[in-house]
């Protein structure tokens, strides 16, 4: 997914990560027809919404079947799952605040910027001396994506370090729904301040989104995740989970889940994605 905020100029540079050429295309959405907005109650200053998270950007490689090493330029799209939900909200006249920590580099400045522009609440992010994630993708011959790493070592990143000590406790505790993932939990310190959003949404009576993202790549201690997920996903009223990682945390087949909805847990809601493309409700 990728933030759209009108377009922009192209230009090419070199990639500090790669040292390949970098086509500066991150913002060329087309001009779409009006939308319809929707009507929403007026909400507190901080916003009704919370998404906790990272905001990061995706490198695509320009050219099609080429391994990470012989890709010649990529495109930046600026992205990350809680920031595009974030932005998406706001533009559909939800209030939505966005607390994540951002690299005090230029891509961070970058996110804000656009972040800014769409109207989204940043005064809830946390700008750190750690530099902005990266994600480089390849394409297949046929255009499919596949991730080929990051940029520098995963723990370096800035979404490392949310610091729980200056969370928005007000806004938190103030909004309707916080959403979150659980890529952030790979990181001591951002498990911890997500662990203690969580806590303060409840506390006021909000409720908790938890998107389910198994990703490897993003931990260390990939044999503790398991554990570190599942515990986290006990503060969530309503999990939108994919048919592999249902597997992966609950070792169950999607078909034992459609018959056995209670099974999957005691959350309230529970999403289950098959392929990406059919989503079902069970009510648990």
């Amino acid at each position: 997914m990728q933030l759209h905020a009108g377009q922009q100029r192209v230009h090419v540079q070199k990639s500090s990560s790669s040292g390949a050429q970098v086509v500066r295309a991150a913002r060329v959405a087309p001009r779409r027809p009006a939308v319809r907005r929707l009507a929403v109650r007026a909400a507190a200053v901080n916003g009704k919404v919370v998404c906790v998270g990272e905001a990061l950007f995706d490198f695509l490689a320009n050219e099609k079947g080429v391994p990470r090493s012989k890709v010649k330029s990529w495109t930046p799209y600026p992205g990350g799952a809680p920031c595009n939900v974030a932005t998406c909200l706001t533009k559909l006249g939800v209030p939505t605040a966005f607390v994540s920590a951002i690299g005090n580099d230029d891509r961070g400045s970058e996110l804000m910027k656009l972040m800014k522009e769409i109207g989204v609440d940043t005064s809830t992010v946390q700008r750190v001396d750690a530099p902005t994630r990266d994600i480089y993708v390849e394409r297949t011959k046929h255009g499919d994506r596949v991730f080929a790493g990051f940029g520098l070592p995963s723990e370096q990143y800035c979404d490392c370090f949310l610091d729980e000590e200056k969370l928005p406790k007000d806004a938190l505790k103030d909004c309707d729904i916080m959403v979150t993932g659980t890529l952030g939990l790979a990181a001591p310190k951002t498990r911890a301040a997500m662990h203690t959003a969580a806590k303060l949404v409840k506390s006021g009576g909000g409720k908790v989104f938890v998107d389910v993202n198994w990703r490897p790549v993003f931990w260390e201690d990939t044999d503790a995740a398991k554990k570190i997920m599942l515990e986290f996903m006990d503060l969530a009223d309503v999990v939108k989970i994919s048919d592999a990682d249902l597997e992966y945390l609950y070792d169950m087949q999607f078909v034992t889940a459609l018959l056995n909805p209670c099974s999957v847990s005691v959350i309230g809601f529970c999403f289950v994605c098959i392929s990406g493309t059919v989503l079902v409700l069970y009510i648990t």
